[in-house]
């Protein structure tokens, strides 16, 4: 919850529990969702924060992503989100005798829910969580120049825990990098060195510290049976670093959403896909990702030199 009546006012918008997803804070402050969107692909990113795009893939994700956490959040905040997603969840019939009744949940609801369980009933995962700290806490800070927020599943203030719950297909695969051609663990795969090394300054900026707070997650697999781990993200050199990849990109990002720069074309998302225009015969080699950043294969949309801000 926002514990603040005031939480952003310092940079022109204050974040409230109702608007904190909502496309406004979006594009008044940055997050780790969003460097990662524009890392991904910055014409998809453009185009959701312009209003024009919602992505269903990620629109899935997100509300099961919430599902999953609402539950450690409270129990008065899982029945609330359940009570607002029911269509989404609960599978119903109507029968003569009784009417509308639940017969059950979606797959992904099931899945979710034997995650849980498997969390709750792991020794270790219930002393973690019943360390004494604050659920789903926001903060505001700056990296780069700019506002980011930020949302804590779990805050310990007394010690300067940050837990982060994280669910994974698999924890222990590892995924190939097509840029360093090397394989990698789910850690490095989803940025989540780059998450804890942006909450940790944000942390430590609000609470005026030097030294960065521990950052530990929480993981779970959505195989069957699920897997699960504990892991330390505490390596202060790595988080530094991070931050400087973080502060290098932010400028580009900011000439985007003020429509500076022309938001590029992955050519692979679900925005791309839905909104490509085949304008010429592609060679077989534009495919292959050394040909990607040709001048000839790269495409951008054009928003005529408007802001995202012009969208409010």
């Amino acid at each position: 919850m926002c514990s603040s009546n005031s939480l952003g006012a310092e940079y022109g918008f204050v974040l409230t529990d109702e608007n904190y997803y909502s496309r406004e804070a979006d594009i008044h402050f940055m997050s780790c969702s969003q460097f990662q969107a524009f890392e991904k692909c910055e014409a998809a990113e453009i185009a959701k924060l312009r209003g024009i795009w919602t992505p269903e893939e990620t629109s899935d994700a997100l509300f099961q992503g919430q599902y999953f956490h609402s539950y450690f959040e409270s129990p008065e905040a899982f029945d609330a989100f359940c009570k607002a997603g029911f269509d989404k969840i609960f599978k119903v019939k109507e029968t003569k005798a009784r009417g509308m009744e639940i017969v059950g949940k979606y797959a992904p609801f099931q899945r979710l829910d034997e995650m849980i369980k498997v969390v709750e009933n792991d020794p270790l995962i219930s002393k973690i969580l019943a360390w004494p700290g604050e659920n789903e806490l926001p903060m505001v800070g700056l990296v780069g120049g700019i506002p980011w927020r930020m949302k804590m599943d779990k805050y310990c203030a007394s010690t300067r825990r940050i837990i982060d719950y994280k669910t994974s297909a698999n924890l222990q695969e590892l995924y190939y990098n097509v840029k360093t051609k090397e394989r990698q663990t789910f850690i490095e795969e989803y940025g989540y060195m780059m998450r804890a090394a942006v909450y940790g300054e944000i942390e430590r900026q609000t609470r005026k510290a030097e030294d960065f707070p521990s950052f530990i997650i929480i993981g779970v697999s959505k195989q069957d049976p699920p897997d699960k781990d504990v892991i330390l993200l505490d390596d202060p050199t790595r988080w530094e670093y991070e931050l400087e990849v973080v502060k290098s990109k932010i400028p580009h990002i900011q000439r985007l959403k003020n429509g500076e720069e022309n938001p590029r074309r992955c050519g692979q998302c679900e925005y791309c896909r839905a909104t490509k225009k085949i304008k010429r015969i592609k060679s077989y080699t534009d495919l292959m990702p050394e040909f990607w950043n040709d001048p000839d294969v790269v495409e951008y949309d054009d928003y005529g030199g408007t802001s995202v801000f012009d969208t409010l």
